[in-house]
This record gives C-alpha cells, sequence and structure tokens, in this order.
C-alpha cells in the first residue's frame, strides 16, 4: 500500500474511532451506567492505537494536538473508572462478609463514593468541553471521509469507494 493509500485508510479508520468516542460520551456524562465510562476509555485507547499507526503519514503539528487530546481523554476518566471497579468488588465484599465487618466497609464504600463524586465533577467538566469546544469540528475538518492527496486536493476517483 502506497503512502496515500495508507494516509485515506487511516483518515478512514481515525474518523470512525472519533465517531465511537462522541457516541460514547453522553453515556459516560449521564452517569447512570458505570459502561458509560469503561466504554469511553476503551473507544480512546482503539483511537490512540489507530493515530499511533498513522503518526508517520500525518506529522502536521494538528495531528499531534488531536493525538495528545485522544491520550489526554484515556486518562480524563481513569479516576472514575479506578472507583466504579473497586466499589463493584467492595460491594461484593460486603455482601459476602461477616456482618461484623459491614461497618467497616460501609465506611470504606463512603469514602470511594465521595472520591468518585469528586472524580466525576473534573471528568465531567472534561468531556463537556470537548463536547461545547472547536475539537469536533476540527476532528470532522481533518478526517472527513473524502480522500485527498498530499497536497488537499481530492481525489475524485476515490470518492465512491
Amino acid at each position: 500500500m502506497d503512502d496515500l493509500n495508507f494516509r485515506n485508510t487511516m483518515k478512514g479508520l481515525i474518523a470512525d474511532r472519533w465517531a465511537t468516542v462522541w457516541r460514547a460520551i453522553p453515556v459516560a456524562l449521564e452517569g447512570t451506567d458505570i459502561e458509560g465510562v469503561h466504554d469511553v476509555r476503551v473507544a480512546s485507547r482503539r483511537l490512540r492505537a489507530a493515530m499511533d499507526v498513522a503518526a508517520p503519514v500525518f506529522a502536521q503539528r494538528w495531528y499531534k494536538m488531536l493525538h495528545r487530546t485522544a491520550k489526554e481523554l484515556t486518562g480524563a476518566l481513569g479516576e472514575v473508572r479506578d472507583r466504579d471497579v473497586l466499589l463493584v468488588a467492595l460491594r461484593e465484599d460486603r455482601s459476602a462478609a461477616p456482618l461484623a465487618e459491614h461497618p467497616g466497609l460501609d465506611r470504606l464504600i463512603e469514602r470511594v463514593e465521595r472520591e468518585r463524586a469528586a472524580a466525576r465533577v473534573d471528568m465531567e467538566r472534561y468531556l463537556r468541553e470537548l463536547l461545547e469546544g472547536p475539537l469536533h469540528d476540527e476532528v470532522e475538518r481533518r478526517f472527513s471521509r473524502i480522500p485527498v492527496d498530499s497536497n488537499g486536493s481530492i481525489v475524485a476517483d476515490r470518492i465512491a469507494q
């Protein structure tokens, strides 16, 4: 595969990966399903992997900025996800623990819930900034599905593919 075909293929893959991220964010913001945060993290890791592979053919500054944002996204949700997983484990432990251990586990669960709530505030602020800021338009502009050559000109014979 020549560089232009590789670039156009990766451009489409990265567009798809960003679209998956955009679709997952509202569920994470809603906060009723802990899998919402997990889904954004998985989508962002897949996006990062695609962007890592494509980096040699997208050496421009704008690409590096979008790539860095994809990396930051995974980290921005890490504190919440870690606490979600810990809370599930603690609640399972509590249900299997003797009654005498419940008060201690309850205090620990309450502390982790407070930490999670604080982490969610930061996560929600970050995700809202992503959704409301210029990033979405920049991603659309840079990774549209219309194939272009190395000069940025539309490759007409590949549009239908």
